[in-house]
């Protein structure tokens, strides 16, 4: 009985410090599942790429007819308010009593996009920034253009032309599935980059 009360409180501790990792890792496989279902196309999930500002983190990528969606996913519950230019966020929880901030996405998502056009230029322009909340968010006015829920996900890329020709997306598929090679090595140097960050 008190092995299994001990057991029971290591996965308590355990779901606590690694929970906003679970809930993200699970938040990114959904997206992806969901576009796939959606326009069944090649989808990578938690793609670490090396460029000029270090090695970057990319939650989600879908290399689509309709260009490369780079998406920065987020599980935040609550309003989400924030503009363009922001460097941060405001979320509201609990009927708008509590508050906190987070970094404004697309501002993340920026150097995720540099960091794919460093490797690969005939990327440039044929990259789409996307930040993809969960259902449970609730998107104030404001918030900037390809800023959706997954609700919407079918509706914002339906509104997009086509610009990638079959050939382009086999060779930009082949471009990021070349990237697994490395990624223990560079997942390391992130994680190091991250925790590096945390200290300053």
């Amino acid at each position: 009985m008190l092995i299994i009360f001990f057991l029971f409180l290591t996965f308590i501790i355990l779901m606590k410090i690694y929970q906003n990792d679970i809930v993200g890792y699970i938040g990114e496989r959904y997206t992806a599942k969901l576009i796939k279902e959606k326009i069944n196309c090649p989808v990578f999930t938690d793609v670490y790429i090396c460029g000029s500002r270090g090695v970057q983190q990319i939650d989600v990528i879908a290399v689509t007819p309709k260009g490369v969606l780079v998406i920065e996913k987020k599980t935040y519950i609550g309003l989400i308010v924030g503009r363009e230019r922001d460097k941060q966020w405001k979320v509201f929880v609990n009927h708008g009593k509590q508050k906190y901030y987070m970094k404004n996405p697309h501002h993340q998502n920026y150097g995720h996009i540099q960091a794919l056009c460093e490797n690969f230029p005939n990327m440039k322009s044929l990259c789409i920034d996307l930040v993809v909340f969960g259902n449970n968010a609730n998107l104030g006015d404001g918030i900037p253009y390809a800023t959706i829920c997954d609700a919407n996900f079918l509706w914002f890329y339906n509104n997009l032309p086509n610009v990638l020709s079959s050939q382009q997306i086999s060779e930009f598929t082949s471009a990021i599935q070349s990237l697994q090679k490395d990624k223990s090595v560079n997942k390391a140097l992130h994680k190091k980059k991250i925790c590096e960050m945390k200290k300053r």
